[in-house]
């Protein structure tokens, strides 16, 4: 199911499917977001949980036993089916009661996803909570696909991504040829500019120490700025990856990620 939000700037749709943010467009109707064509790539701002990016030969080990089902990529509550709690003018809330699986994870958790309108930024916030008995070892990460061109008759290699610290990637065709690229120290944000109009949709990367940029080869139509709060890494062990965090048993984390609309 999809429900929709908006105030006097944006329209926001999201799915109970992954609690995810499915639309954004100005009021006018200008889509912001990639709009998730199955034969190209059939997501549009996932979120990445209990891990980033794949696991090595996808098993991990915890106490003995080697979890063999972990073979998909940027953990699995963006594959699951959630549950709308709250529904406001400006509001939407989903949650996930994650009651752990010998198959896969054994932690028990609740993921909520909360999406609401705030001027012109579109603001996700996502909180868990360990369920389980014992420490439970995590990663976390943003995925928004931003619409690339945004502009009706623009082209691809008019666009650029500038960071706060200074740092600026101009954008062709090829740049993707070799999967992501993982940026560090970047600021508080990163924008998707146009080089003509100074035009740009920011993506909120503070506190994030990586973030990665992302398209299919050719950017059909999307760039993904990326804040992720871990990074894959080798082996078997999950505290071995990059950023991994642990919380224990009873502990909440959120993480903010804000979508600002610069037209």
């Amino acid at each position: 199911m999809e429900y929709t939000i908006e105030n006097s700037e944006l329209t926001l749709t999201a799915s109970t499917f992954g609690g995810e943010l499915h639309s954004l467009t100005t009021r006018e109707g200008l889509p912001l977001l990639w709009d998730g064509r199955a034969e190209i790539w059939p997501r549009r701002a996932p979120v990445c949980f209990p891990w980033v990016g794949a696991i090595e030969d996808g098993w991990y080990e915890d106490r003995g036993f080697q979890y063999r089902e972990a073979d998909r990529r940027h953990g699995f509550v963006r594959d699951m089916e959630h549950l709308l709690v709250e529904r406001t003018p400006e509001r939407l809330s989903f949650r996930l009661e994650w009651p752990g699986s010998l198959a896969m994870w054994p932690w028990a958790f609740w993921f909520e996803t909360v999406h609401t309108l705030e001027g012109s930024s579109a603001v996700t916030t996502c909180t868990v909570e360990n369920r389980a008995g014992r420490s439970m070892p995590v990663q976390f990460g943003f995925h928004p696909a931003l619409r690339c061109p945004f502009l009706p008759g623009t082209a691809v290699e008019e666009y650029q991504v500038r960071f706060e610290s200074g740092r600026v990637v101009a954008l062709d065709s090829h740049i993707f040829d070799d999967d992501s690229i993982r940026y560090t120290d970047v600021g508080a944000w990163a924008r998707l500019e146009h080089k003509g109009t100074g035009k740009y949709l920011e993506v909120e990367t503070a506190g994030y120490p990586n973030v990665l940029l992302w398209s299919k080869p050719g950017i059909p139509g999307f760039v993904c700025i990326e804040p992720w709060q871990g990074y894959p890494g080798l082996g078997h062990d999950l505290m071995g990856r990059p950023g991994a965090q642990l919380m224990e048993h009873g502990e909440r984390k959120n993480w903010r990620q804000a979508v600002t609309v610069n037209l």
